[in-house]
């Protein structure tokens, strides 16, 4: 491996490569345009990429630029957040007969999945026009079933109904340590009153991660989600650690 090769880190996006039938790779963020663009050949040559996303800093204006000189464009605009639980008090007894727990395996796959196709998509795929439009939804579906069968690395909590055995609300994530969880999606049943169940759903899960010894909690979150950024900022105290945006070049195949 050249010495140019060593100085690019990147991984490839299993879902993704297997939706858009071609190689999907994320580049390690704020990796410096010029190394990138130097690396890019042997690349190409080795990896046949179809799609090259990187994240860099919103405030880096100059390696904005300079990755759009090679053919980058804009996709995303991204907010990464994080909450403490040590001063939380959470409480879902009152929402009798909902209740929180954790679901894996297939009881409850079905109606998660049919939950998330009820909702529109407000990501990076679902607005890009080089990609085709049904494959936001099934990468979403996708990485949802992963969740339900990756536990315990990856979690799912389901709000369900006692009575009913419905599922009205799910989160899933996973554990980047024994104290430190990271968001992934969450969605409400259209059924149901979207804002009061979101919270219901967050103070929940919130409660049932706190009593797992869980003191902090990390998300990202789409510049595009403005009702979830105002949310999770405003009514759950989660404050923005950074800010990036995310870049793709999209290669001939």
């Amino acid at each position: 491996m050249s010495m140019s090769q060593m100085q690019v880190e990147y991984n490839k996006l299993e879902v993704e490569s297997k939706l858009l039938g071609y190689p999907v790779f994320s580049i390690e963020a704020n990796t410096p345009p010029a190394e990138y663009a130097e690396f890019e050949p042997n690349f190409i040559k080795e990896q046949n990429p179809g799609y090259v996303q990187v994240m860099v800093s919103s405030t880096d204006l100059k390696a904005i630029g300079d990755y759009e000189d090679i053919g980058f464009r804009f996709v995303e605009f991204r907010l990464f957040k994080h909450l403490r639980t040590s001063q939380l008090s959470a409480s879902s007894k009152s929402y009798f007969p909902y209740r929180i727990e954790l679901i894996a395996g297939d009881e409850y796959l079905d109606q998660a999945i049919a939950m998330m196709y009820a909702h529109n998509c407000d990501d990076r795929f679902s607005i890009d026009p080089y990609i085709p439009a049904e494959i936001a939804k099934k990468r979403l579906e996708l990485y949802i079933r992963r969740s339900f069968r990756r536990f315990p690395s990856e979690f799912v909590l389901g709000l369900i109904n006692h009575h009913t055995e419905e599922l009205v609300a799910f989160r899933t994530g996973k554990f980047k340590s024994k104290n430190h969880v990271l968001y992934f999606y969450s969605y409400v049943s259209k059924s149901h009153d979207q804002h009061a169940f979101s919270a219901m759903l967050e103070t929940a899960v919130i409660e049932h991660l706190v009593a797992q010894k869980v003191s902090h909690i990390e998300a990202v979150s789409s510049g595009l989600n403005i009702a979830e950024l105002n949310e999770s900022i405003h009514d759950y105290g989660y404050v923005v650690d950074k800010t990036m945006v995310l870049l793709r070049k999209i290669y001939p195949v």
